[in-house]
């Protein structure tokens, strides 16, 4: 309903601009009708393209309305910048409409001799044209703040100076159109060609220049600096995306007066002195690969195969992983999806390390502390590295003594794409066509489902009932028996399910925006069987699935910082170009917020999704607990994630424990969004990174 109401917005304000510029464009034309009759033929052509625009009116202010329903923050522009000037500049024009029926009135009788003096003063006056030259205006306004990307923080002056602004350009507007009624007068209201050639060519000059200088300075202002330090950003955020405790305001005042202790990501290591229970090598390179199709492509794998391979360790266990680049011309890292390893070996180019060039090195080591289902991808223009095949799974085993008779598979869900710049194309692993697997009947099975695409994903398992036990590598207390739903997964993110392979043949599949994954067939022995998928399965709800659980914090705990984060889609530019970019409470980054935490903080965010697309947002070195979804608090197992998708329209309270100490990303996890704006920064009070990011840099984390 949201996107509807989105898609509804957009094209009534545009073609409020539009209706509003014809309806300018005719009143302009009225004075210079020679008879009566040709200006009553042109005021009843002028009542429809006015009568549009009302019902336009009526149609943004229901739409404003319900746009209401959502929250303050899905209307907030609306109120604050375009509303204040769009309805009383649409109130306005009722005046021209009364003007426009006196004269008709006036006309009626007599209709084939000249107009009157007085009529065409009328016609030309600036109470006539004003309002509607207004409602254009406030179209504009309104389309602009809502649709581009603009670059302040909104609060109750800014918009005091947009008013004054319009005010200020409204009296301009007077005095220029009474001037334009004493020369029409003066040339006894004749327009030659060539004054109305003139007059064009003036007036698209000007608008040239306007939006020219326009694209000029925004295009000049959003080029990319050549270094950027995520250590020494600006750390502050407007009082309405950030609001602190009276308690954490008090101490912050007093910790402001203390130097605080700098620490270098750098120090933030895992161990580094104690033998390695597991140690693997990765080498980043190209290779021709083919899907089980037969179609080929030049992936970016690692050790040569793509997905690179799963490293499946043990809880506790200390792992080293030795990264070498063979080929990959700009540079490679490794990032542990999910996993809360210390700030120094989170892998993001230039925050954590360098980017590791063609013949270097570069050592991860941290300690197996949480076991689940993860997996690892580079982080150096990961939007681009990862969809050529940069990345694999990670799988910690629990301690405790494994289940008997369990079959343990990872399913690593991609979109691929092809050499020859085709669609993309989902796989499972590498498998582009319908697998089969026989398991013996009464096989406990357990599939650890990763979506490695940047979109979400919808998995149905047809065939049996089975139980959701972790997601996110975090396990779910008391799971129940669930059959015919459809688990929408985040990009990024894992569910792990459970079920007993029965006599008949079972079916995994998944949809996304990149299609249909033709799946896995599991049956007892070889088959052509294959169990139907049924696409109005309702979808499955992880905030009411298993039992409630006690948890360190919750919805009515005191939190030390909160946090409003605001996605929104919107136009503007980027790096010199225009895009279409995906904003963090109207910003891109590097201007996005820097959300600053002390060791220790309980923290809330509140993700509100008021654009048009899936945001999987992710954070690193934390997990997030859910407080609630759309004002509805969490009701059964504790929701533990890493990766949270926020559909248009949804908002989200989750809560964390400040226990990781860093400069940590938190970003899209579509990475084309992350791309392109999507990204911010959670930093710990204090730490500081030698490393920087940038155009003159080996460093592109996204």
């Amino acid at each position: 309903m949201f996107k509807l109401i989105y898609l509804i917005d957009f094209i009534v304000l545009f073609l409020l601009i539009g209706m509003w510029a014809v309806i300018a464009n005719r009143l302009s034309r009225l004075p210079y009708r020679s008879t009566k009759k040709e200006l009553q033929r042109s005021i009843v052509r002028f009542m429809i393209p006015f009568f549009i625009a009302q019902g336009l009116v009526i149609a943004e202010v229901v739409i404003l309305f319900l746009l209401g329903t959502y929250g303050w923050e899905f209307i907030k522009e609306k109120v604050l910048l375009t509303m204040p000037l769009f309805i009383p500049s649409a109130i306005s024009t009722i005046v021209p409409l009364s003007m426009l029926r006196k004269i008709t009135s006036r006309i009626s009788e007599n209709l084939q001799s000249t107009v009157d003096e007085t009529d065409r003063k009328v016609l030309t006056s600036p109470g006539l044209m004003l309002p509607v030259q207004a409602a254009l205006i406030s179209s504009i306004a309104g389309c602009y703040f809502s649709y581009v990307v603009y670059p302040f923080e909104l609060n109750v002056l800014h918009a005091v100076i947009l008013w004054l602004s319009f005010a200020a350009v409204i009296v301009v507007l007077w005095f220029r159109q009474q001037r334009l009624s004493r020369k029409r007068v003066k040339a006894n209201y004749a327009m030659t060609v060539s004054t109305r050639l003139q007059h064009a060519v003036i007036s698209s000059a000007c608008l040239a220049i306007l939006i020219g200088g326009w694209y000029a300075l925004s295009m000049k202002a959003s080029v990319l600096p050549d270094h950027m330090n995520m250590g020494s950003m600006d750390h502050e955020m407007d009082m309405q995306a950030m609001n602190h405790s009276m308690n954490h305001s008090m101490s912050n005042t007093i910790r402001n007066t203390m130097k605080v202790k700098e620490i270098s990501v750098t120090a933030l290591t895992g161990p580094q002195t104690e033998k390695a229970d597991r140690h693997f090598e990765l080498v980043a390179q190209k290779k021709q690969v083919k899907l089980s199709s037969g179609k080929t492509m030049e992936a970016w794998t690692f050790n040569g195969i793509a997905p690179g391979p799963e490293l499946r360790v043990k809880q506790g266990q200390i792992v080293e992983v030795v990264l070498k680049n063979k080929d990959i011309e700009e540079g490679v890292t490794i990032h542990w999806h999910g996993y809360n390893v210390p700030n120094a070996e989170d892998g993001v180019a230039g925050v954590t390390q360098d980017s590791v060039p063609p013949g270097g090195t570069h050592v991860y080591r941290f300690e197996a502390k949480q076991a689940g289902t993860y997996w690892y991808h580079s982080h150096q223009q990961s939007a681009k590295q990862v969809i050529k095949g940069l990345f694999g799974s990670l799988i910690v085993e629990p301690n405790d003594l494994p289940q008997l008779n369990t079959k343990d598979i990872t399913v690593l869900s991609h979109a691929w794409q092809l050499s020859d710049g085709s669609a993309l194309t989902p796989t499972y692993g590498l498998k582009d066509t319908l697998d089969r697997q026989t398991i013996p009947a009464g096989t406990q099975v357990k599939l650890r489902l990763i979506n490695a695409q940047n979109y979400p994903q919808t998995f149905q398992l047809s065939g049996v009932p089975f139980e959701v036990t972790a997601i996110d590598g975090n396990e779910i207390h008391s799971p129940t028996d669930i059959k015919d739903q459809k688990l929408m997964i985040a990009g990024g993110g894992r569910y792990d399910i459970l079920f007993t392979m029965p006599k008949t043949p079972v079916r995994l599949s998944s949809r996304s925006e990149a299609g249909v994954t033709p799946g896995i067939v599991f049956s007892e022995a070889v088959t052509h069987s294959t169990p139907a998928i049924n696409e109005k399965n309702a979808v499955f709800d992880p905030g009411t699935y298993g039992e409630k659980q006690p948890t360190p914090f919750g919805i009515h705990s005191k939190f030390d910082r909160t946090f409003n984060i605001v996605l929104d889609s919107r136009l503007g530019f980027y790096n010199g170009k225009i895009y279409a970019l995906y904003t963090i409470n109207g910003r891109v980054f590097p201007d996005t917020p820097m959300l600053t935490v002390k060791e220790g903080d309980l923290v809330k965010t509140t993700f509100i999704n008021r654009g048009w697309d899936h945001h999987p947002m992710h954070l690193h070195g934390h997990t997030m607990l859910v407080l609630s979804r759309n004002g509805k608090p969490t009701t059964g197992s504790p929701w533990w994630t890493d990766s949270l998708d926020v559909a248009p329209g949804e908002v989200y309270e989750v809560a964390f424990q400040a226990d990781n100490p860093g400069i940590w990303m938190d970003h899209c996890h579509n990475l084309w969004h992350a791309e392109k704006g999507m990204t911010m920064h959670l930093s710990y009070e204090g730490i500081t990174t030698p490393f920087e990011v940038g155009k003159k840099t080996s460093n592109q984390p996204e």
